[in-house]
C-alpha cells in the first residue's frame, strides 16, 4: 500500500505537488553523475537552476546563490573519498571560519582543516560510517531557496540525521549529537526519494558525498549540562550534502562494517539492499509526508 502511495515518478509528483518557478538558467550538470546508474533522467527538476531562486523566480543574493551552488554540486571528484567521522566533523566545526567571512566568498571553507597530511574542506568528497536516526523531507511545505522555494516532497531535500556508531545505543542518543546528510531533488534516484518511508534502522550505513558547511543554521551547544539547539538539531554545521552514494552494511554490528572496504559482502547500495530487506526498515518520515502532502496538493 505504501509503495502505491509514495513511489511515483518524480515528474508526476512535480505535477501533483507543484513545479518550481522557472529561472533564467535551468540546472546544468558538467560531469557524470556519481549515482549515474540509478539517476532519474532527464532531471525532472531541471527548471530550478543551480543557484536556486525565490518562489517567483527572482534571483537570490550573491551569498545565497553561492551557497545554493555549493549545495547543488554533484561534480566534486569522488575518485578517492576521504574517510571522516563524528570527531573530525565536530573539530571542523570548532575550527570553521567565522560566518561573517562568508558574505563575499566561501573560499575560506576550502582546504582549511588538516587531516592525515592534507587539508580538507567544502567541496571535498568524504565517506562516513553511521546509523540513520531518521529520514524525512525537508522544508516540504514552504520549500527553501536552493530549491526555488517549491513545496512538495519531490521538490525538496531528504534530510537525514546520522548518529555516531561508536556510541552505545546510537539511535537512542539526542539528535543534537547528529550530523546531517542531504539527498537533493536533482536527478534523485527513485529509491532515495522514499528513504523516509523505508529507512534502514538496524544496519549501519556508509554515506558518501560532498562536504558542505551549512552556515544558515547553528550547532547545538552545552547549556545546563545538556546539548541544546535550534531545529534541525546537529552537533556540527558540516554536512554530507549532496549525498553521492548510500550503502548499507550486511552486519548490524558497526565493528564489522569497514568503511574503506570495497567488498560486496560488506556493503550493498541502498537501492539494491532495500528491495530484499524492506522488513528491516521503518517509515521514519511518515508524519512529515502527511503534514506536507495534503496541504501541498490542496494549494495546487
Amino acid at each position: 500500500m505504501r509503495t502505491t502511495l509514495y513511489v511515483v515518478p518524480a515528474s508526476i509528483a512535480l505535477l501533483v505537488l507543484g513545479s518550481p518557478a522557472s529561472t533564467a538558467d535551468d540546472f546544468k550538470l558538467n560531469c557524470t553523475l556519481p549515482f549515474e546508474r540509478i539517476a532519474v533522467k532527464p532531471d525532472p527538476y531541471m527548471m530550478c537552476g543551480n543557484a536556486g531562486s525565490k518562489q517567483n523566480g527572482a534571483p537570490l543574493s550573491a551569498a545565497a546563490a553561492r551557497q545554493a551552488n555549493a549545495k547543488n554540486n554533484l561534480c566534486a571528484d569522488a575518485s578517492a573519498p576521504i574517510t571522516v567521522d563524528f570527531a573530525i566533523l565536530t573539530e571542523m566545526q570548532a575550527q570553521a571560519p567565522a560566518k561573517s567571512t562568508l558574505a563575499h566568498s566561501r573560499d575560506s571553507l576550502h582546504a582549511f582543516f588538516p587531516l592525515n597530511g592534507t587539508k580538507i574542506g567544502e567541496g571535498d568528497v568524504v565517506r562516513m560510517l553511521a546509523f540513520i536516526l531518521n529520514a524525512h523531507t525537508s522544508d516540504c511545505e514552504s520549500g527553501e531557496d536552493v530549491n526555488c522555494e517549491s513545496s512538495g516532497v519531490a521538490n525538496n531535500d531528504m534530510h537525514i540525521p546520522l548518529m555516531d556508531p561508536t556510541k552505545l545505543n546510537p539511535r537512542s542518543r539526542p539528535e543534537c549529537t547528529s550530523v546531517i546528510a542531504e539527498m537533493i531533488p536533482h536527478f534523485r534516484p527513485a529509491a532515495w526519494s522514499v528513504i523516509d518511508m523505508k529507512t534502514p534502522v538496524k544496519n549501519p550505513v556508509r554515506v558518501t558525498g560532498q562536504l558542505f558547511y551549512d552556515d544558515a543554521h547553528e550547532p547545538c551547544v552545552m547549556a545546563g549540562g545538556n546539548l541544546v539547539g535550534e531545529s534541525p538539531q546537529r552537533i556540527s554545521l558540516w554536512e554530507i550534502h549532496p549525498v553521492y552514494a548510500m550503502d548499507v552494511c550486511s552486519s548490524t554490528d558497526p565493528a564489522q562494517c569497514d568503511v574503506t572496504s570495497d567488498s560486496a559482502t560488506v556493503w550493498t547500495p541502498y537501492d539494491q539492499w532495500v528491495v530484499r530487506s524492506s522488513s528491516q526498515t521503518q517509515a521514519t518520515g511518515q508524519s512529515e509526508r502527511k503534514e506536507c502532502g495534503p496541504k501541498a496538493a490542496a494549494e495546487h
